[in-house]
């Protein structure tokens, strides 16, 4: 036990340890070390500002100082990302331990960096880092105007902006050609959709330049021969699926086809007689049901409604399908049934002196048998619902089914010697024909809904 208690307070410990900046500085995470202490010296504030945290402060900024400014001593002019990287910490540094209420403690690193210069030195790596790279494609001058991009958001170093924009002007110039020549390409080899969409790209790099040639037009005359391709193609599916077509379900189909011949067109206007041939069709597929019953039309209604099924509502004789739910309600009272029952229940008698086989003696209770009666009264009634479906026409279906409500209340009534501890009761409830008709009903729907969508299944199939 007090193994798991030991264990149980070095897990507790372990979960409220405040990670140090000196275990940060270790695992050589020199920026968190920072951060760690200078949060824990802020959160302590001037007042208890003692020469220890003072002591703590100059040794983790000082280590971390050195440990950046030996990077760079010893990482090579031409290593441009770690030297980057080495400056712009070090910015991070003084921004966090600048104009703080220690920062006098600190000055020997505060006085020796300066925000400006800190900028201007990691534009300037940026810009060499940008010169070294010779411009020969358009990947290339992104490259180099990425780096020339950043170091100018640093501080404007030379002609660091002039660099920039001759940069990206020239990545602008050499990705639109590289775009519209692999569009022309594309468009050859009848992939319009890419030829559209490597056309559209030319025009929206080269955008601040202006307009690149006829990029603009070719992107849409691609664009519109991949839409003719795509109608074309569902339009002729359309046709071959309709000579052989006789069911609902495969003139649905066949409409489905127009229609995506139609939408595949549709910001170039009509394609053929797609839009038609689709309504045709549309209607072509449509189940067509009458509802013959004033009962649950609502609900079964609801069911029904799909894409394909058409309510007939004024002539009966123009549906395909005559649907027809009914119910009917059967209720029993049961009446009263009555049961007699001689119990015997065990009750304290006297007490008596006994001796144990040591010849002590104690008292003991000793219990007699007393008898009483108990009569049971039972009322019950029960309720069942009966429900029907049918359909006929070009389908047929018939399902019925039976939901049972009963309910009973029994009374227990006690006479004779009867024990103190019993007393006349009641148990259960005898319900009303309409609360028993209220919970069939509830039942009735939820398996009526199964049987109304095995058949909307079926008619789908049509």
């Amino acid at each position: 036990m007090r193994i798991i208690i030991a264990v149980f307070f070095m897990f507790l410990l372990a979960a409220c340890h405040t990670r140090t900046a000196e275990e940060a500085y270790k695992e050589g995470k020199y920026l968190e070390s920072i951060n760690l202490l200078a949060d824990s010296i802020e959160d302590k504030g001037t007042a208890k500002l003692g020469q220890k945290d003072v002591q703590r402060l100059q040794n983790i900024v000082n280590s971390v100082m050195q440990h950046y400014e030996t990077t760079l001593s010893n990482t090579n002019n031409q290593d441009y990302a770690k030297r980057i990287e080495c400056y712009q910490n070090l910015l991070a540094m003084k921004l966090r331990l600048s104009d703080r209420f220690y920062s006098q403690e600190i000055s020997f690193f505060d006085n020796k960096y300066d925000f400006t210069k800190l900028q201007e030195s990691i534009a300037k790596e940026y810009y060499d880092y940008g010169n070294s790279i010779t411009g020969t494609d358009s990947k290339s001058y992104r490259i180099k105007a990425d780096l020339y991009k950043k170091g100018f958001e640093q501080y404007n170093y030379k002609n660091i902006e002039s660099l920039y924009n001759n940069a990206n002007k020239k990545y602008m110039q050499l990705a639109a050609k590289d775009y519209y020549d692999q569009g022309k390409m594309l468009a050859q080899q009848g992939n319009y959709k890419a030829a559209a969409d490597a056309f559209n790209n030319a025009s929206e790099v080269y955008q601040p330049l202006g307009k690149y040639k006829d990029s603009d037009k070719l992107s849409v005359e691609n664009d519109r021969k991949h839409c003719t391709q795509q109608a074309e193609n569902a339009y002729e599916q359309a046709q071959q699926l309709a000579r052989t077509a006789t069911r609902r379900y495969q003139f649905r189909e066949v409409a489905q086809y127009y229609a995506s011949a139609a939408s595949a067109y549709r910001q170039y206007g009509s394609f053929r007689d797609a839009d038609f041939q689709a309504d045709k069709y549309k209607r072509e597929g449509k189940v067509k049901v009458y509802y013959n019953s004033s009962e649950l039309k609502s609900y079964v209604t609801d069911l029904l409604s799909k894409d394909f099924i058409e309510f007939v509502i004024y002539q009966p004789g123009q549906a395909d399908v005559t649907i027809r739910v009914t119910t009917n309600v059967e209720f029993s009272d049961l009446g009263k049934s009555v049961n007699n029952e001689t119990k015997t229940e065990k009750i304290f008698d006297k007490f008596i002196e006994l001796a144990d086989e040591n010849g002590n003696k104690k008292q003991v209770k000793t219990y007699k048998d007393q008898q009483f009666n108990l009569q049971t009264v039972t009322h019950s009634n029960k309720l069942t619902l009966t429900t029907e479906i049918e359909a006929h026409g070009i389908y047929s279906y018939s399902k019925s089914f039976n939901v049972v409500q009963t309910s009973a209340k029994h009374d227990y009534i006690y006479s004779g010697n009867v024990p103190s501890n019993l007393h006349n009761y009641s148990k259960g409830t005898l319900q009303t024909k309409d609360s028993l008709l209220r919970a069939a009903k509830d039942q009735q729907l939820t398996e009526l809904k199964v049987y109304i969508e095995d058949m909307v299944r079926d008619l789908s199939y049509l």
